[in-house]
């Protein structure tokens, strides 16, 4: 199996080896030589927009269900956490419960941090996003 597996790895290296410099060769040829990155110049028509909520139907009850999903996310995380503490300290002859509890505890508090960043890892992606 092992050796299949590092045959069809040197296969797909000599196929990306084989098709890689004509295709990077075929993006770079252009009837006035490569494209300089100074000398291109993109503009869009969306690079004055940005969202806004104004004027959408709907908006304030899109808004209060997302508010209460984050409400209803972080009651399931502390239910989480409370539940592991108590599988983790209550089961003390059982290790196996023990370090059950101990990972309801560490996926309820990662799960509360993530819903907490959710509205600030969107900004940054779309910050990023609307920068490249």
């Amino acid at each position: 199996m092992e050796r299949s597996e590092s045959r069809s790895r040197r296969r797909r290296l000599h196929t990306l080896a084989a098709v890689l410099p004509p295709l990077v060769a075929g993006m770079l040829a252009t009837p006035n030589g490569p494209v300089q990155a100074s000398t291109v110049v993109a503009e869009s028509p969306l690079d004055d927009v940005s969202p806004s909520s104004a004027g959408l139907p709907g908006a304030g009850l899109f808004a209060q269900i997302l508010s209460w999903g984050f409400w209803i996310g972080l009651g399931v995380c502390g239910l989480a956490i409370v539940y592991g503490a108590a599988t983790w300290r209550g089961m003390n002859g059982n290790s196996g419960r023990g370090v059950e509890g101990k990972m309801y505890v560490a996926a309820g508090a990662i799960g509360a941090m993530v819903i907490g960043l959710a509205p600030t890892i969107v900004n940054v992606l779309f910050d990023a996003g609307r920068a490249g």
